[in-house]
This record gives C-alpha cells, structure tokens and sequence, in this order.
C-alpha cells in the first residue's frame, strides 16, 4: 500500500473558477430558455478538485437539462439527450450546442401548439 498525501493549501491554490466572459454566456444561455417558455433554475459550484461545474434543471419537474464542467482545461457537457458527452476547449459552442437546440425545439413546438 502506498500513501499519498495531499494538501489542502495545494487544491486551494488550483481553484479554477468560471470566469465573467463564462458566467456571462450561462446567463445569456439562461435567458434564452426563459424565452422559449421553460422554466429552468440553475446551480454551479466547484468540485473537490477545484473545478467548475454548472447545471440547468427543469424548474417544474427537477430534471437535468445540461450539465456542464470544466476538467483539465477543457469543457465537457453532459445531458440526457448526448451520448457520449461532448469535450470543447470553447465553452459557447457547447452551450449552442445543447442548450440553443433545447430552446429552438421548444419554441417551435409552442408555435405548432399556437397555431393547431
């Protein structure tokens, strides 16, 4: 058995936190699925490793609709609909990616249901 030791000064010290242009894109992803009508609620928060994490949850039910971290430097999203999880080192593509579609999808089936 070998023994490891890890300081906590040195996890402290790798906190990597999200940053304003970061935050911003979430809070503009955020809005957008506000606009198509769902009702979402958001957490984020950092791991016992100092990364990143940011979540969107239905509102209604408490579903995960995306979750998205940030491991090693690079941006990973996973959600329901994705399988395998999606890796990206630009954080807006993923966002468009997941979160942009569950939005258009949702406000084209609220025209469908408007005009039906």
């Amino acid at each position: 058995m070998s023994r490891s030791i890890v300081y906590l000064t040195d996890v402290r010290a790798h906190r990597q936190e999200w940053n304003k242009y970061e935050l911003a894109q979430f809070r503009r992803a955020t809005n957008l699925l506000w606009e198509s009508g769902l009702e979402i609620e958001t957490a984020s928060g950092l791991t016992d490793e100092g990364e990143p994490w940011f979540v969107f949850c239905d509102a209604n039910s408490g579903d995960l609709l995306a979750h998205f971290a940030k491991m090693g430097g690079k941006n990973v999203v996973c959600a329901p609909a994705l399988n395998p999880a999606l890796f990206n080192r630009i954080l807006p593509d993923l966002i468009e990616r997941v979160v942009g579609r569950r939005a258009r999808r949702s406000l084209s089936s609220a025209s469908r249901r408007s005009t039906g």
